[in-house]
């Protein structure tokens, strides 16, 4: 069963925001910086953040121990520090096409690249990788991993070989939307019932939509 949480206004965005993420005043001391792009920081996305974190969180898949995570279009990685935060994960390598974007995206998330590599971005178009086996260089290294995690919030912004190549063992976690007036988003859908028909899952986890004043977002989690 498909859930949907409506939020009418962006006050009741950012009540819910406040609610459901606990922003550290640190992450806002970053955020406010203007080396990085403000709608980065926007409620819509904040609120999409929260949801994902909440939902992988009630979802409980213990099939992974430490998991290496794979973002795809990850932009600057604002999400990075909450996944931190909330899970236990062994890695996050950001992918994204920008070399812009990931040089910010390891600014603002240096205290984990300084960290083992807690989080590692890689400019990489992900359209023209496969996601069952990824290889890259970042830092100098070339890099073979098959990701237990791929968390991919930005769909709309790409095809769907990410998807197609992803395999049955890897955990999925989706975000797409239905603002079809961006420029950018070649790939919005309508609904979440169309998402399921478009990234077909063999076991769903969590699927459900996130109504907001401009646009609605679509999730969906689990396995091929």
């Amino acid at each position: 069963m498909n859930k949907t949480i409506n939020i009418q206004t962006w006050d009741e965005a950012r009540d819910w925001v406040d609610r459901n993420l606990m922003i550290h005043p640190s992450y806002m001391s970053e955020a406010v910086q203007e080396k990085y792009p403000r709608n980065a920081f926007s409620l819509g996305q904040l609120a999409s953040k929260a949801w994902l974190i909440n939902k992988v969180i009630a979802t409980d898949d213990r099939r992974h121990k430490r998991p290496v995570v794979a973002l795809l279009g990850c932009w600057i990685g604002a999400i990075v520090p909450f996944l931190h935060r909330s899970l236990v994960l062994e890695r996050i390598y950001g992918f994204d096409m920008d070399p812009e974007a990931i040089s910010q995206s390891e600014m603002f998330n240096r205290r984990h690249v300084e960290d083992s590599w807690k989080f590692k971005g890689v400019v990489a178009d992900v359209s023209m990788m496969n996601t069952y086996l990824m290889e890259f260089q970042t830092g100098g290294e070339l890099i073979q991993v098959k990701p237990d995690w791929l968390i991919n919030t930005s769909c709309e912004h790409m095809d769907t070989h990410w998807f197609d190549t992803a395999d049955s063992d890897q955990l999925i976690v989706m975000q797409t939307n239905n603002y079809h007036d961006w420029h950018e988003h070649i790939n919005t859908l309508d609904s979440v019932q169309e998402m399921q028909q478009k990234y077909k899952l063999s076991k769903t986890l969590y699927a459900g939509s996130l109504e907001l004043p401009v646009y609605t977002r679509f999730m969906q989690i689990g396995y091929k």
